[in-house]
Order: C-alpha cells, then structure tokens, then sequence
C-alpha cells in the first residue's frame, strides 16, 4: 500500500512536469485563494474568535450596564467584590497611553527614553490572579501592592514590553521605571502572548490601580468619584454558577450603588429612571474589543469574498482537470486494460489533485505570512477612532502559529476534496470495448458529458459577477466619502493631534500651551493662520451624547436628534482657519476667550434647525447637562462639518471658547491653514512644537486627505480586498470559459472540417462556436444579477450614497464581465476559422 502511495506520487509529479502551463494556473490560483482564506481568517480569529491565554476563560465575564455600556466608577468594585458567594475575583481595569515612560539604569548610566506610545494598565492588585494569569520572571500584582491611594509604585511588564525595550535581561526584576515623575520597581514579566484582556489595544506596563492619581495627574481622585464611568470591571464566576444567578445577585448590587449615587431623597423621575437600568454580564472569554462591533461585519464581508474566490478557483482547477482527464482517456484504458482497477485509477487522480492543492498550500502559507504582516500594518495605519478622547489603532497580534496552519492545512484538504472528487470520478469510469474500438474516445456523447465542465463554468461567472457588483459597491461608497463636502478647507488645512495630558497638563496649563502655540504657529513661514481645539475635525469617532443633554431657556427639551450632541472648545478664529462657514451671526473674538467674559456659544446648522426651526437662534440660551455657571448664549451658526465620522448626517454640535470650558482641556487639536501645500511645513510645525515643549506628545501631522484615508481605513480594507478578489474571480471564471470552448472546439475539429468542406465560411464558423459561450455566459449572469439583487441587501449598511441594487453598478458590471467573456470565448472561436480542411477532416 505504502508503495502504491509512493508510485502514485512520483508519477503524479512527473505529470505535473509534464504541463507546466495547466501547473502554473492551477497552484496560483489555488495559492492565492488558500493565502487570502488565511491572512482574513488570521484577523478574524484575533479578533474576534480566539480565547484569552489565561485559565479558564470561559469563566470570565465583563460587567456591562444599560447606561455606560462596559464602563463603571471604581466605587463599584467593592460592591461586586463581596459577591463571594458567586464570583471567585472581581477585578477593575483601566487602559491609557502614554508617551513619557524612562527605563531606568541600574548601573548608573543613561536612562532609555521610550519614545514611543506606551499602554498602561491601571488594575486592582487581584487583576492577574482574577485572569489566572502568572508570570515567566518575578511575580504578578497581589492585594497588598494596592493598598493605600498613591503608596505602592510597582509595575508588571509585559513580555512584548521586556523583549522589545529590554531585549530579555534576566536581571529585569528590580529595576525601575519612571512615569510623570514617580519611580515604579518592576516585580514580574507577564508570559509571552498575554498583553492584557484588550484585544487591539495592547498594554505594556501594568500598574496597581490605588496609583491613578499619580499615573494620570490631569484627573486625580478618580478612585472616590462615584459618578465617574472610568474603568471596566471583570469577574471569574465560580464554577458551580450559572451567568443568570451571578447577573441577578450583581444587579442588587448595581442598584444599591445607584441609590447612593443619588443621594437621599432623589426626584421621583430620577428614581424612575435608575429602577429601570440593568446590569448584565457578557463572556470576557475573548477580551474585550471596541473594534470588533464596527470591524466585525467588513471582516465577515471579506472573508465571504476571499471564500467564494477560493471555491471559483476550486471551479477552474476542476474544469482543468475534467479537460485533462478526457484528454488521459487512452492512457486510463490501458491502465485499466493491464488490470488496474477502479479504485486505483481514482485514487491516482485523486493523488494527482492533492499534489497540487499540497503545493498550492505551501505557496498559500508564504502569501499568508506576508499578507498577516501587510494586513496588520493596514489596520494600524491609520486613526479608527481619534475623537475627543485618545486616539487607538488597532494593534493585533496576527501570526502564523498553530491555529493558523490548521486552518490552512483544513482549508487545503477540502480544497481537495472539492476539485479533485469530480474528475477522479469521471477519469475513473471506463469503457474497455467502446474505447479501445476508437482512438480518441471522442464521440458527441463524449462532448455531453463535458456539461460537468458546463455547469462549473456557469458557477464561476455567476459568483464573479456577484463579487464584482460588490466591490463595485464598496469602490463608490469609497469614492462618495472621499468625495463629499466636508464642510471645511481641505487644500490648505494642516491637522495636528498633540496629547498634552500624557505628560501631566490639564485645564490651565493646556489652555496656556493653547495660546503659546496658536501665536508661535501662525508666525511660521508658509502658515496663514493656526486656531486649537479640544477635539478634531474628520475623526471618525462615533455620534455625541444626546441631544436631550440640552435645554434651551423658555421651551420644553427637545429629544431624537438622530446623530447625537458633541461639543468643542475651540480659539477665536477656528472657523476661518478651517475653512467652515459663518452662516449667521459672529466668531468669537479675543475678548470672548476669558474665563471671566459672559459665556457665548456657536451652533451649527443641524442643531440650529432641530431646536429653534425657522426662527433666528441668535441671542437664544441654552444650559447642558453637567454644565456649572450661567447659561450659554448663541452668538453665531456655522454650517455643518464632519466634526466627527465621514458617515454622519445629523450631528449637533455646540462650539465654545477654551477657557470656558477650561476643565474640559486634555488633548490639543491644532489646525494650521497654510500658503501651499500643507505638507511642506510639517516639519517646521513638528520642530516649533518641539522648541515649544520638548516631552509634548505630538501623535500625528496629516494632510485632510491623509486623516481621511485613515478614518476610511475599515472602507478601503474591503473595497480594496473586494476588488483585487472581484477582478481575480473574473479573470478565473474567464480562463474556465476559454478552457471550455477550447476544449469543445477541438473536440469538434472534424465536424468543423465537414462543414468548412460544405461551404460554410469563417462567419460561419465563428457564430458557430460563440454561440455555446454566449449562452454560458449569458445564463452565469442572469444567476449572478438573480444572486446580487438577493444578497447585496446584507451590505447595505455598509454603503454610504449608493443603494445595494444600484441599476448604474450592476449594469456596468455587468456589461463588463460580458465583454471580458467575449473576448475569452473568441480567442479559440477565431483559431476555429484558421483550420485547414483537409486537415479537420482527418482529425480523430
């Protein structure tokens, strides 16, 4: 047997020497199709499938609530902490960057300045051991280590962290680091693989939670705000109890922290209100993910696309295989004449196809190793959610381990079975007497039997019609984004994104970092004018906090504008400086800009209309929730921008002066309106910045048309991958169509003789042979149009300014995918015009 298995590799190998066309197009086509399945699938399974390294995880549940989501005060853990009877641990996390981390040097010489962004891990003391997570060196964070607000600076690293700043000194533990100008021991190093339970958000350095003040000075006492939603709460529910018991006992707890929150004598619509929020427990198994809700149906779209493009690419190695088996038949009957039996000849076959699909594989696994890498580097490369909080990219771990090489390995064994089965069994079935009674075996019957080959081909164009249509889609909701009016300049516009908060700066000491670096920016060669802001422009953060959070003075609150209520704290002149349109009244002037003036406000248009109508808002007044101090007046409306995400169509957004909101101030936006040419003085603006403060965190420097590449980047994911897989399917399904009818044609090269021989003439002989390919192609597009009206719905809220049954794009696509097939089916419709007669009719 072992020895058959060998014979059958040997001869399939020297046959796949033998034609190394049909080789080339079969494991490319496989490769590339086994390689996308893999690369996607690598970023689905980091996201959104994988488990967290830590025991147990499906023991872990995150605390989420109907009011703030994931988010909670701190207070609350020691509330669900005495919930002993249903959880085992109870921990708290809170994740934050910074950009002013220093490894100290033990042996007295220079310290290392960590340049980069650095993630930081505020956790209880029994974070690691709630996880069930150890350490490879020293020890994790313990009870004791988070005692006492302020009195215990230690840190974990993670193994990432030790490996990449510390290249994996073994003398790690003890040394020191240095953070806002506390110095943190180092106890452990967490194990390779664990970077936190926040998944695309990587933390390096964790920190006892009791150190929040002195980690992040901008916000100090958060640890006693009952009323302030900061961290996230993870428990390990013991294993004889159920999520529904655990939920009910945590929302007894939920409610008594609301009731105290609230005080002693609530207002009857207050308590209504709480009495109706819930606290609901969600599987932590899978971390936590802010990206995997708005990344979680592109993936799933891509991953459908680079399938289907593996299955045509099954379809055209079949059809090859189908040609070529016919093509063996003399060789099969003599095998099957010297006594090899049925089973023999299909498992040679079946040999044969998995020697391909096994090369395929192993090409597939390098376009995978790299497809990971220029994947990863996708995701990360631009700002997902740069909004008025800090920005994160999605940084996920996506490798090739073992998971991945199953799923490879899996992928290729189907793969297999689906190209290889079909053939084999076709190649396997012979007729000893009919067809050693003829040379060829080439029959009108033998013709019939190709319809397999057919109805492969007619699969292929439907489904690459399908995929075409949908990246044709993708390409024009791209193209509208990109496109639109964004209601603000974007030839000239420079954006800044500084985070003055990482290095301790908060309120006044922002405010006056506001005014140094408006003066000193807008004296730059080549810079008209600089204005900052607490928050962008083109962000692609989510909608506002509601528009119930607003009262206008004098009329009864308004609630269900539908994008939401966002508010900026910007300098005078912002709205000249970027472009944005002064539809009625002022801009804020100087005199404006003082903690001690009057507080005035600027709308936009879609707030103006919501809450005032066809009346003048000018000299209107209004308070916001949270908001101490007198009410705001509405000196200006502004037309609309997108302040936020390329995507949004009614959000209302309030501007007012920075230093009346002067609390407010932790992050620097600053706009630079340049003579040319904005990328021509980024380095000048990264150098004053510098000058300005040296440790100031500058984050990014972009063009509009790069923050907005950036923002689109879950957009250009699947228009790209959409239309590099629609155009590849295409090109598969148009080498199957060629294959087919050169396969027929040559089959009827003696009937074709007779008819030359009759009269007929070249047109003839063209329509003659076009007419079997327009009827394939003609009916895969009827089916791929029938398909696409039916699924393209599915995607609809992926589009943006373009219907899923877009008569424009299915027309053009359609008509382009015809003439792509024309253009295959006359290549061998014309050679069949070019056969000599005489020759045609000696053909067998």
């Amino acid at each position: 047997m072992i020895r058959d298995m060998w014979q059958d590799l040997g001869y399939g190998l020297r046959m796949l020497r033998r034609n190394p066309g049909f080789t080339a197009i079969a494991v490319f086509s496989l490769a590339l199709g086994i390689g996308a399945n893999t690369t996607i699938f690598s970023v689905v399974d980091a996201l959104m499938l994988r488990t967290l390294p830590v025991r147990n995880p499906q023991q872990l549940v995150a605390f989420t609530t109907s009011d703030m989501g994931f988010f909670s005060p701190y207070a609350g853990l020691e509330r669900y902490s005495d919930l002993t009877e249903v959880f085992s641990g109870v921990s708290a996390i809170c994740l934050i960057d910074r950009y002013n981390v220093t490894l100290n040097n033990p042996y007295g010489g220079p310290r290392l300045n960590d340049a980069g962004q650095v993630g930081i891990g505020l956790v209880s003391g029994n974070y690691f051991s709630t996880l069930g997570v150890g350490t490879v060196i020293g020890r994790p964070l313990t009870a004791d280590d988070d005692r006492g607000p302020g009195g215990h600076p230690v840190a974990v690293i993670s193994y990432s962290y030790w490996e990449r700043r510390l290249g994996r000194r073994a003398d790690v533990v003890g040394r020191t680091l240095t953070l806002n100008d506390t110095t943190y021991t180092i106890l452990g190093v967490t194990p390779r693989g664990f970077s936190g339970d926040s998944i695309g958000q990587p933390s390096d350095i964790w920190i006892p939670i009791a150190m929040q003040s002195q980690v992040m000075p901008e916000k100090p006492g958060l640890l006693t705000d009952q009323r302030a939603n900061w961290v996230r709460i993870v428990a390990r529910v013991k294993p004889e109890v159920s999520i529904k018991q655990a939920e009910a006992a945590a929302q007894v707890r939920y409610q008594q922290l609301l009731r105290e929150r609230m005080g002693p004598d609530p207002p009857p619509q207050e308590s209504q209100r709480i009495a109706r929020l819930q606290l609901s427990l969600a599987s932590a198994a899978r971390g936590f993910s802010p990206q995997r809700q708005s990344l979680g149906r592109p993936l799933m779209v891509v991953l459908i696309v680079v399938g289907l493009v593996l299955l045509i690419a099954c379809a055209n190695v079949a059809n090859l295989l189908l040609a070529r088996a016919v093509a063996r038949k003399q060789e099969m009957v003599v095998r099957a004449a010297l006594g090899a039996g049925r089973s023999r000849i299909m498992r040679q076959l079946l040999t044969e196809s998995f020697l391909l699909v096994m090369i395929g594989g192993t090409l597939g696994a390098l376009f995978a190793a790299w497809g990971t890498s220029a994947l990863a580097a996708f995701l990360g490369s631009g700002l997902p959610r740069m909004g008025f909080a800090t920005p994160v990219t999605i940084d996920l771990d996506l490798r090739l381990d073992v998971r991945m090489l199953a799923f490879t390995g899996a992928v290729c064994l189907v793969t297999g079975l689906l190209f290889g089965l079909a053939p084999a069994l076709r190649g396997s079935r012979i007729a000893l007497a009919p067809a050693l009674g003829r040379r060829g075996g080439h029959s009108g019957k033998s013709v019939a039997r190709f319809s397999l080959g057919k109805g492969l081909v007619i699969s292929q164009v439907a489904l690459s019609l399908l995929l075409l249509v949908a990246a044709g889609l993708f390409l024009r909701t791209l193209r509208n984004l990109q496109a639109q009016d964004i209601g603000i300049e974007r030839q000239h516009l420079l954006m800044v994104w500084t985070a003055p908060v990482q290095i301790g700066r908060s309120g006044p000491a922002v405010a006056a970092l506001y005014q140094t670096t408006q003066g000193r920016i807008s004296s730059l060669p080549g810079v008209l004018s600089a204005c900052p802001s607490n928050a962008g422009l083109v962000t692609g953060g989510g909608s506002g906090s509601g528009s119930d959070g607003l009262t206008v003075q004098g009329q009864m609150p308004k609630a269900g504008l539908a994008g939401g209520l966002g508010r900026a704290a910007v300098g005078p002149g912002f709205f000249e400086v970027v472009g944005m349109q002064l539809l009625s009244g002022r801009d804020f002037t100087p005199q404006d800009n003082k903690e001690t003036a009057p507080r005035v406000a600027v709308i936009n248009e879609t707030l103006a209309r919501f809450e005032f109508g066809n009346q003048n808002p000018i000299g209107k007044r209004f308070t916001q929730r949270g908001d101490k101090g007198d009410p705001w007046e509405i000196v200006g409306v502004v037309k609309n921008g997108k302040d936020r995400s390329l995507r949004e169509q009614n959000l209302g957004m309030v501007y007012v002066p920075y230093r009346q909101l002067i609390d407010k101030l932790q992050m620097m936006f600053l706009a630079v309106h340049t003579v040319g040419n904005p990328a021509a003085v980024t380095a000048r603006v990264r150098q004053e910045l510098r000058d300005i403060d040296p440790n100031l965190p500058v984050l990014n420097i972009d063009t509009v048309d790069e923050q907005m590449s950036g923002v689109l980047v879950q957009e250009r994911l699947t228009a790209t991958v959409a239309g590099f897989f629609g155009l590849f399917a295409a090109l598969l399904a148009c080498l199957g169509l060629y294959g087919v009818i050169s396969y027929t044609t040559a089959r009827r090269t003696n009937e074709i003789g007779i008819r030359m021989a009759l009269g007929a003439q070249a047109g003839d002989i063209l329509k003659l042979v076009w007419k079997s390919g327009v009827s394939l192609i003609l009916i895969g597009v009827a089916i791929g149009l029938a398909g696409a009206l039916a699924l393209t719905r599915l995607i609809t809220s992926l589009l943006f300014g373009v219907t899923a049954t877009d008569a424009t794009t299915l027309a053009t696509v359609s008509a382009g995918l015809i003439a792509f097939a024309l253009l295959a089916c006359y290549i061998p419709a014309h050679r069949a015009t070019k056969v000599d007669p005489l020759v045609a009719l000696r053909y067998e």
